[in-house]
């Protein structure tokens, strides 16, 4: 087990890398002109992925408040890249799903994310980038997400 100093060193790293990223995404996708936020396009990607998924699980997902999901739902749903459909096990609950101008939305960010990933990885060889994901995926295992 690695000494305290470098356990937390690690955690900061990961808190920096995400920092990092997101700024980054933001001033690409600005730069681009997709008009939307990494904020914005990052629940778009879970529910591309989990069509249906309700607010609770999609905040959960995304590491914000649900009242924060809210106010952002509400916002993509207002520029119609997502739609809310009533729940098909709970009445309480909302099923969200992108739309067809959302998934579009999303292809014209793809490139943008393609770049910034690069950018990041861009001091790592191939052989690395390979063993670097491996690594993240032992960690998300090792802490019980799913990883996607």
């Amino acid at each position: 087990m690695p000494d305290f100093r470098t356990l937390q060193a690690i955690g900061l790293l990961f808190r920096s890398v995400n920092v990092s990223f997101r700024t980054a995404m933001d001033q690409a996708l600005r730069e681009a002109g997709v008009g939307v936020s990494f904020g914005e396009i990052s629940p778009m990607v879970v529910l591309k992925a989990r069509p249906g998924i309700n607010g609770a699980q999609l905040a959960r997902e995304s590491m914000v408040s649900a009242q924060a999901m809210n106010a952002m739902l509400r916002r993509l749903a207002a520029k119609k890249y997502v739609e809310r459909r009533p729940h098909p096990d709970s009445l309480r609950a909302d099923s969200w799903y992108l739309t067809e101008k959302g998934a579009r939305l999303l292809e014209r960010s793809r490139d943008v994310f393609e770049a910034v990933t690069a950018r990041m990885l861009e001091g790592l060889s191939d052989r690395d980038v390979r063993k670097l994901e491996s690594y993240l995926r032992s960690c998300v295992a090792s802490l019980g997400s799913n990883g996607e």
